[in-house]
């Protein structure tokens, strides 16, 4: 299974690469990708700058409560974190997680987050989701610091549809929670929404992250009129008509006939002094 892993992000980098015409990029990546996968392998075998969470002891982390998960991996859900050695209050998602995923804690579940970065989010969730399969889904899918036969780490660029259908087809499971964290660019948002909201399992859930971020980073909403992705949540859980160009017809009656609620939480972190924690909760039928 890891070595298909490997073998999936390794085709995946140089299919990208090929489709915007990044001839030079695609020959580098070609040995440089190569490299990578060989070192990942190596790290994986023998856990080099990398922690096997099977060989932790979980009995005292699989006690912790979700928030202190997050702080235990220095992850930016939790209530706070460390960002050069410096104490930071960070997006507090904790309660909004155990609110709505408490009751399947022991279930034996399948969760992609996307945007996985070093896999500190993914770690927290291994101790809280004791027999949950874990895959986490990054541009960068060589920089995991953690590893276990229930994760699998993969490519995506959420940029790319093309790359994000990709990822849809490759996996074996339909995830029971999709969770997105990666670029927070509203037009990244909605094209992973509308492709891997039709993956999520039946009853299932779409968490997306920091869904207000572009107004601290102006540069991750340059489509002014454009509606954000928390008009467009609002307004299919109004029951509301919505246009957008980031979502094409077929997709958006898909969303507006299979969404069953939508919750919408704030956290705590601010940027330039403006909250950039929304959370919303997209529940599937």
């Amino acid at each position: 299974m890891f070595l298909r892993d490997v073998w999936f992000s390794y085709q995946s980098i140089l299919s990208e690469e090929l489709s915007k015409k990044n001839y030079f990029i695609f020959l580098k990546k070609i040995f440089g990708s190569l490299y990578k996968s060989l070192v990942k392998l190596i790290r994986h075998k023998f856990s080099i700058n990398s922690t096997n969470l099977d060989k932790i002891e979980s009995k005292n982390l699989s006690t912790l409560e979700l928030d202190k998960l997050f702080i235990h991996f220095n992850c930016d859900k939790g209530s706070y974190c460390f960002f050069d050695k410096e104490k930071i209050v960070s997006h507090n998602y904790s309660a909004f997680y155990d609110k709505y995923f408490k009751n399947i804690k022991k279930d034996k579940i399948s969760l992609l987050e996307l945007g996985s970065h070093e896999g500190k989010g993914l770690a927290s969730f291994f101790f809280y989701f004791p027999n949950s399969d874990l895959i986490g889904a990054n541009i960068n899918p060589f920089q995991m610091r953690f590893n276990s036969k229930r994760i699998s780490e993969l490519f995506v660029d959420v940029s790319s549809s093309r790359s994000i259908y990709s990822l849809s087809d490759y996996l074996k499971k339909n995830p029971d929670i999709i969770i997105d964290d990666a670029s927070h660019n509203i037009k990244d948002i909605l094209t992973a929404f509308s492709i891997l909201f039709k993956k999520l399992k039946s009853g299932g859930c779409y968490v997306i992250e920091d869904m207000d971020q572009f107004k601290a980073l102006k540069e991750l909403n340059p489509y002014s009129d454009e509606p954000t992705p928390l008009e467009i949540l609002k307004k299919i859980n109004d029951k509301q008509d919505f246009k957008t160009s980031f979502i094409d017809e077929e997709s958006k009656k898909y969303l507006i006939e299979n969404i069953k609620y939508i919750k919408i939480e704030k956290g705590s972190m601010k940027i330039n002094e403006i909250n950039v924690s929304d959370i919303a909760f997209v529940f599937k039928k």
